[in-house]
């Protein structure tokens, strides 16, 4: 009986090539099997991509004894080449296919050794015209796959511009001859893996190529899917012509003038006739010649064409996304971008809304206007797409141009209505404000404020009149023990009210975005204008997205998937912005922020993971924002901290009487305020004074000085005679004698009285009254008796005389 092997696990080297000659036997077909089934292609490609069947990884001599003498990849490479042969499509097709594979999966070694071999044989599916279109496919897309390897080789580039510029002649020539929409994708995707991998391949095939694309997007025959890729190529195209910035430039002129060129058909009889003329003046100054159409076509199409707007608007809106391909695609030079006409552009577009001006009347019949205000959504959209990447590709730069642009997002905010416009044009808000900052924000605050409450209250106001999910259902259940209750309890219960996802959601999500950017950016700026509204409009829809709703996952249990997503993304948004309302900066603290915190602690208990994680970052963001009430009690200041200076017995004692005095009024449980006032010190006049003399003004502070003096004198004199004080008691009680009135030179008093010499007078009296003070704390415990301290005998002759 023959013994089995054994293998030590799933990765034994061993185990590969059993593997691969497993999938040959089983799911490839040679030259007398037919192809059993096209779907086992896709278990083949898969086996091979998880267990690396044919990275041909180095074993050890041991294992390499075990291995069979022919490796299992050659074998595996000669029945690919033996099907790319085959006269029968779907095993050439299967044999195309999996020679992309192995381009990506086999290792340099065998890679580099056997690209050329593989190259002639894709090469010349594509040269055939007998090549059917399922192998044509393959492929263009397994040549694509190889040349994606080859550049990663950096000692073959001129070999790999070679190989690149033999595809590109007969890919355009299948691209022109050809109509199968599968085919174009194919050969449009190896095109742009050419342009941005190997350029130079294009250098004597430029301008062919060029036309070929322009007429693709020009043709009547080109669904909106293909004309889209096509664009997306164009816009590719200027880094193979020269790869500078004239190259980008040359593009982007011929683009804006064929743009202009159809809208002067366009719009016809909607708007006056020299706007059209004065927009293909400016891109075209005087003096300078005007470069060649398009694809050297002058945008001009056969009449069926030109009179069809659906085909007129998709080839602009193609145009549109071409420009704005370029103006967001990284390129390699610095790029002068047209912004004022680029600008001009778009507000011609969105100043055109379907009116016909009053002049013009007569040149437009009804069905004219009605398809060109069907058509005019799409053209707004492809204009707010451009006016966006416009703001993204120059983002600070375009200071110069910030008036025009708050001009026309203001104007169009005023009579746009329709969400996906207006969503768009959040959009676009949001991107200016994240461009150009602080100062944008004070231009656009007030216009994105009240906008965004229009679009939010709507909803706010129903929200506010539906009752919550508990409410109602204890409304329907006491209804059944009033029979003979009013038609008001019925009419709310059959009334149509829809609980849930509010209507045009994605709108008031691009709202709520918007708020939270602005909150963000310029927060302190609406303090005294929008800020209160917004907070307050903020606080209400996220009350009533969220409020009685928390984990009422059951609740949607019937509804869609479609639905149940979109609640959660309007929650988040919601959220989003409530809490950029509570951190945004303010000069006084947030209003709702025991609401936001009671929110977001129930939001983080709640099923909904995606809601419950963004609650918990809430509070840990709002952490910044609350202040403790009261400090920890090792963290209050000691008697120590106050004076550093003093290291005597005395202060120590003091320290230990006012910790012992703490400890019994936190033992006794009694308010916080008590805590506050069992450390609070009566501050000396020494330091009320300096604290004057450094707030106030030099007039102000005399004023207020002499003022106290007068007090101190009456207090003192109340007597006829002046009461006798031991010496010993007077320098215990901390007064000072007449050799105080020395510790102070008089050159410090005459500056101090010509409002000079502060900060000398200060550090003088503050060493005498920290002197004296040791004193007091060395004779007496007793803190009711303030020590008195220099200052308070100090003053000028003015002060003296009054």
């Amino acid at each position: 009986m023959a013994s089995f092997e054994r293998f030590d696990d799933m990765c034994d080297l061993r185990l590969k090539p059993k593997i691969l000659r497993n999938l040959l036997s089983e799911y490839v077909p040679n030259e007398k099997q037919p192809l059993v089934d096209f779907q086992s292609l896709a278990k083949v490609v898969s086996t091979i991509a998880t267990h690396k069947l044919l990275s041909e990884s180095p074993s050890s001599s041991a294992d390499q004894k075990k291995l069979q003498a022919k490796p299992a990849v050659d074998d595996w490479v000669e029945r690919l080449l033996a099907l790319v042969s085959s006269d029968m499509p779907d095993k050439c097709w299967v044999g195309v296919v999996l020679i992309g594979v192995t381009c990506r999966e086999c290792s340099s070694d065998r890679f580099f050794s056997s690209y050329s071999v593989w190259f002639n044989c894709l090469l010349s599916h594509i040269k055939n015209p007998e090549s059917s279109r399922i192998v044509l496919v393959a492929s263009c897309t397994s040549v694509s796959d190889l040349l994606t390897r080859l550049s990663r080789f950096t000692n073959t580039k001129k070999e790999a511009v070679s190989h690149a510029s033999k595809v590109v002649l007969p890919i355009i020539k299948l691209l022109e001859e050809d109509s199968s929409e599968a085919l174009w994708e194919s050969i449009v995707h190896l095109l742009s893996t050419i342009v941005i991998l190997f350029p130079a391949a294009f250098h004597n095939s430029y301008d062919k190529v060029e036309a070929i694309i322009a007429s693709k997007i020009f043709s009547a025959k080109t669904s909106s899917n293909m004309l889209k890729k096509f664009a997306h190529f164009l816009a590719l195209l200027p880094k193979a012509n020269k790869g500078d910035a004239g190259s980008w430039s040359l593009m982007m002129q011929k683009l804006l003038i064929a743009i202009n060129v159809h809208l002067n058909n366009f719009f016809q009889g909607l708007e006056d006739e020299t706007v059209g003329k004065k927009a293909i003046q400016r891109l075209a100054p005087p003096g300078k010649d005007s470069p060649l159409p398009l694809g050297g076509q002058d945008g001009a199409l056969d009449d069926a064409s030109w009179n069809s707007e659906q085909l007129i608007v998709s080839r602009v809106s193609a145009l549109m996304f071409c420009s704005s391909t370029m103006l967001t695609s990284s390129y390699k030079s610095k790029l002068n971008v047209p912004v004022a006409s680029l600008l001009s552009l778009v507000e011609r577009v969105l100043a055109v809304n379907g009116s016909l001006p009053r002049s013009m009347s007569p040149f437009m019949t009804g069905i004219q206007q009605e398809l060109v205000c069907a058509e005019l959504p799409t053209l707004h959209s492809s204009a707010l797409e451009l006016l966006r990447a416009t703001i993204k590709c120059i983002r600070s730069q375009l200071l110069p141009y910030a008036a025009s642009v708050v001009r026309v997002v203001s104007s169009y905010f005023k009579k746009c209505s329709l969400p996906e416009l207006r969503i768009k044009l959040y959009s676009i808000t949001k991107t200016l404000l994240k461009s150009m900052g602080v100062g944008m924000a004070m231009q656009l605050a007030n216009e994105a404020v009240s906008n965004a409450s229009v679009d939010l209250e709507g909803f706010d106001a129903v929200s506010s009149k539906t009752p919550s999910l508990t409410n109602a259902a204890v409304l329907k259940g006491g209804s059944k023990k009033r029979k003979h209750a009013s038609n008001s309890g019925a009419e709310a219960e059959n009334s149509a009210v829809e609980v849930g996802v509010p209507h045009n959601h994605l709108l008031k999500i691009a709202a709520l975005e918007a708020l939270e950017t602005l909150l963000t950016i310029g927060g302190a700026l609406g303090s005294n204008g929008w800020r209160e509204r917004v907070d307050k409009l903020l606080m209400t829809t996220v009350t009533n997205a969220c409020e009685g709703r928390w984990a009422n996952a059951e609740t949607y249990h019937h509804l869609p998937n479609k639905s149940s997503t979109d609640l959660v993304e309007f929650k988040l948004a919601a959220l989003h912005a409530f809490l950029a309302s509570l951190v945004s900066p303010s000069p006084v603290r947030p209003a709702f922020l025991a609401e936001g915190l009671e929110l977001f602690q129930r939001g983080k208990c709640q099923a909904e993971m995606k809601v419950a994680e963004f609650c918990a970052h809430a509070l840990m963001s709002l952490e910044v924002v609350i202040h403790p009430r009261a400090l920890p009690l090792d963290g209050l200041p000691s008697l120590s901290s106050q004076f550093p200076g003093s290291n005597s017995l005395a202060s120590q004692k003091h320290s230990a009487l006012g910790l012992n005095k703490m400890d019994r009024i936190a033992g006794d449980g009694s308010v916080l305020s008590n805590l506050w006032l069992a450390n609070v010190d009566v501050p000396a006049n020494s330091e009320i004074q300096r604290s004057i003399d450094t707030t106030l003004p030099l007039p102000e502070a005399k004023r207020l000085k002499v003022g106290n003096d007068l007090v101190g004198s009456e207090n003192v004199q109340q007597g006829d005679a002046p009461m006798e004080v031991p010496e010993s008691t007077k320098e215990s009680l901390g007064h000072v004698s007449d050799r105080d009135y020395d510790v102070v030179p008089k050159e410090v008093v005459s500056e101090t009285q010509e409002g000079e010499g502060l900060a000398g007078k200060d550090s003088l009296m503050e060493e005498a009254a920290v002197g004296k003070k040791h004193e007091s704390l060395g004779e007496s415990d007793d803190d009711s008796i303030p020590s008195l301290k220099a200052d308070d005998y100090l003053s000028s002759a003015s002060d003296i005389e009054s």
